[in-house]
This record gives C-alpha cells, sequence and structure tokens, in this order.
C-alpha cells in the first residue's frame, strides 16, 4: 500500500512539473551559441534570446531520486527566472535607455515585463550530482518583452494642447559624384561591420550619417517589424553575417566609422555609404523591414 502511494505521489508531481515547464515535456535540448553568435551577459543578440541559470538542489524530505529531481527542478526554475529579472533589466533599450530605466518610470511597464518573466520557459536541464540539477530558462527577446519596452511614436497632439517645437533639420548629406554605371544593383540586405569601435548592442540601435543624419532607426523602419524580429542582428564574424537569413543572399556591406550615443550603441558609416541608403529608393526596402546586421567584436 505504502509503495503504492509513493508511486501515485511521484507520478502527480512529475505530471505537476511537466504542466509547470511544458518545455521539459519532449523538448528539444538546449543548443549552445554559435562561435559567431554575440553573446553577452546571458543575451544572445544574434538569435535575439535572454537565458539564465540556476542550480536547484533535492530537499532531503525527498522520497526518492525521481522526486528530489523534481524538486530541484522547480526549484532551480523559480531561482533562474529570478536571474532572467536581473538579466533583462540590464538590457540596452537604444542610446539612452536601459529596460531598468523604463522599468522604474513606468509602473505597468515593470509589473508586465515582470509578468513575461514569469512565464519563461524550461529550456534545458544538466544534473550535477549530489541530487543538484542545473535549470536554464529563456524568453525571446522580440514579440511581447520587446513590445513592452521599446518606445513608441509619439501621440498626436490633441486640440488646444501644447505643440512642441519641431527639432532643428538634420545636416544635409554631400552628394557623390556620379558612379560611372548603368546597372542599378538591388540588394536584400544590410551588413555593417562595426568591429574595433567599442560599439554595445542594443534593442534599437541606429545608424547615422557623419553628419548626424538617421539612416536607419524608428524613422525608417516600422515598430511592428521590430517587435518580431529586433532593429538589427549581431554577430561577431563578417561571413556569418552576410550569410545570415536576416539579410537573405545579397547583403549590401558597407564599414562603420565610428560609434555614437551615451551608450555607444549607435553606428556611424560614412556620408557617401549613408547617401547610398538614403538615395536607392526602393531598391532598399529592406530597411523598413529591419534587415540588418552589425558586425561587433
Amino acid at each position: 500500500m505504502a509503495s503504492s502511494r509513493h508511486r501515485i505521489l511521484v507520478l502527480a508531481l512529475a505530471l505537476a512539473v511537466a504542466a509547470a515547464f511544458p518545455s521539459l515535456a519532449g523538448a528539444q535540448a538546449w543548443t549552445a551559441p554559435k562561435p559567431t553568435d554575440k553573446v553577452e551577459g546571458g543575451i544572445n543578440w544574434t538569435t535575439q534570446v535572454i537565458t539564465a541559470s540556476a542550480v536547484g538542489v533535492a530537499p532531503p524530505y525527498a522520497v526518492s531520486v525521481e522526486h528530489g529531481r523534481a524538486l530541484a527542478i522547480q526549484a532551480g526554475a523559480v531561482l533562474a527566472r529570478q536571474e532572467l529579472l536581473a538579466v533583462a533589466r540590464g538590457m540596452v533599450i537604444d542610446s539612452r535607455t536601459t529596460v531598468q530605466a523604463a522599468m522604474v518610470a513606468n509602473s505597468v511597464t515593470e509589473a508586465r515585463v515582470s509578468g513575461v518573466i514569469r512565464g519563461a520557459q524550461v529550456v534545458g536541464t544538466r544534473d550535477l550530482g549530489g541530487g543538484a540539477v542545473e535549470v536554464t530558462v529563456a524568453i525571446p527577446a522580440t514579440g511581447e518583452f520587446a513590445d513592452l519596452v521599446l518606445p513608441r511614436p509619439p501621440q498626436p497632439v490633441p486640440p488646444g494642447g501644447v505643440v512642441t517645437p519641431a527639432p532643428a533639420p538634420a545636416p544635409v548629406v554631400p552628394t557623390p559624384a556620379p558612379r560611372p554605371t548603368t546597372v542599378v544593383a538591388v540588394f536584400t540586405g544590410l551588413v555593417v561591420d562595426a568591429r574595433g569601435l567599442g560599439i554595445k548592442p542594443a534593442m534599437a540601435p541606429k545608424i547615422l550619417s557623419e553628419g548626424g543624419q538617421e539612416v536607419y532607426g524608428f524613422s525608417v523602419v516600422d515598430r511592428n517589424w521590430v517587435i518580431q524580429q529586433g532593429m538589427a542582428g549581431y554577430a561577431k564574424d563578417l561571413p556569418a553575417a552576410q550569410a545570415h537569413s536576416r539579410v537573405t543572399d545579397k547583403p549590401l556591406t558597407v564599414k562603420a566609422v565610428a560609434a555614437a550615443g551615451t551608450n555607444k550603441t549607435d553606428v556611424v558609416i560614412s556620408n557617401t555609404d549613408a547617401q547610398l541608403l538614403l538615395g536607392a529608393g526602393q531598391n532598399l526596402e529592406f530597411l523598413g523591414k529591419a534587415r540588418v546586421m552589425l558586425v561587433v567584436d
């Protein structure tokens, strides 16, 4: 009778853990980042995934090895989600803002971001021996999380409201001499080689001309595309970036000349390359769909 009750207890606990952490039931093994991926502080900026790990330990009152492991996974997942929230708070949104600052400024954002973190799935477990299990949880940096923290377009001023003065016009980018060619190149994406400049990954980086004009940012790409796949992908290797599915098979590659912004997240390119992007019209519609890769150290 006692043995039967024990088996029922273990089965019930296993089912409860599988329900709480659906990715454990028949989930694919967690895939380690590729050597060319840009991974920093628990964030894979190439795959747009935020991860965190923690160790859970089987309690002394566990009635079996299986029971103890299930409880260790449960405890490890709770601790890993707490670590994941800390990782998410430290993410840089743009040249001036972090997720932490956005959460402090808006209590609704803080509550909803915390809710997203609580729903993070277990994507990997690793037995360490002695009843200890390392648990890894993850959420995408896109989708609901991105929608909560990314800046929104300014709202129209209501009738009778105070109108904010228009910003000063951006400097005019000099027009380069015409190129002696009759063939118009059609590109499928943009790769910016920004190695050696100390560029820091961010959720919403900008690409600027040497004169400070915004070549790529929310003025060009629709926010919905950014929510779906991020403003830009990152890689540590130029050939890997050029071959990435984000920019498909024929990307334009340009070299960055400087970093910009308080957080050094924005990329400056030459005026000649900026004019090429701004003046290519329908041949560079990929910018509006966030088909951009940044190569960083």
